[in-house]
């Protein structure tokens, strides 16, 4: 149900969970399912969310803003804007709200193809927005204190490259610029054994400014949160 307040027919619901071969017994499995939500709504949460029948299908009924990857879209928003307005620590700081609501993976423990390229967009947005974070925080000061956060999403995203500029920059800033040039070395490993290329201009402007000693400063210009391009390899 990724889309509140819309119907969804009982044949969508079982194309998105079975894709092209549903049991004998989908639709009945999927009205039994209905059923066992329903009751959990009604008794967790009466008269905030609602799952009401409607002809042949059902309308998940709830306030976009309980919603959370509503919340952390708009969030991500205002942060856009008030980085605009040169106000960084509040940028900061919705962006740090925004990240706060993500509990694990999307859709964990679910195996449903359908939702795979949903959940990849949500996870793209959440990884743009947490390097945002990163990059205000080190423009505010915090390069050390940021330098955890940083290792495990450059852990996670081994290449994409906008992550590993800030960490060899948060680095730098920690006095740490001999870690920072071992960070790019494995980065030139893995996309040459990954990819067959070499890094891209933001990695390569970081390494020069490590070099010259001029003190990196993370990119300003945060991409939007819109799932057109990331210019990162991920």
């Amino acid at each position: 149900m990724t889309r509140p307040n819309a119907f969804m027919s009982t044949n969508a619901l079982i194309d998105a969970l079975w894709d092209d071969d549903p049991p004998r017994t989908a639709r009945e499995q999927v009205m039994n399912c209905l059923g066992i939500v329903r009751r959990a709504i009604a008794s967790s949460c009466p008269g905030e969310v609602s799952l009401d029948r409607v002809r042949d299908g059902c309308v998940l009924g709830i306030e976009a803003e309980r919603i959370d990857h509503v919340v952390f879209s708009r969030l991500c928003a205002e942060a856009e804007s008030a980085k605009a307005l040169g106000r960084t620590q509040a940028s900061l700081g919705l962006y740090e709200r925004a990240l706060a609501l993500w509990r694990g993976g999307v859709y964990d423990g679910l195996d449903v193809p359908s939702l795979a390229s949903y959940a990849a967009a949500l996870e793209e947005q959440r990884a743009i927005a947490a390097e945002e974070c990163f990059a205000l925080a080190i423009v505010t000061g915090n390069a050390s204190g940021v330098i955890p956060r940083l290792l495990r999403h450059v852990g996670e995203h081994p290449l994409r490259e906008r992550g590993v500029a800030l960490l060899m920059a948060a680095l730098h800033h920690d006095g740490r610029t001999h870690d920072a040039h071992a960070v790019y070395a494995r980065l030139v490993h893995r996309l040459g054994e990954a990819l067959a290329v070499g890094p891209g201009h933001e990695v390569r402007r970081t390494l020069a400014a490590i070099l010259d000693d001029t003190g990196p400063e993370p990119v300003a210009g945060a991409k939007a949160l819109s799932g057109t391009g990331t210019g990162t390899r991920s």
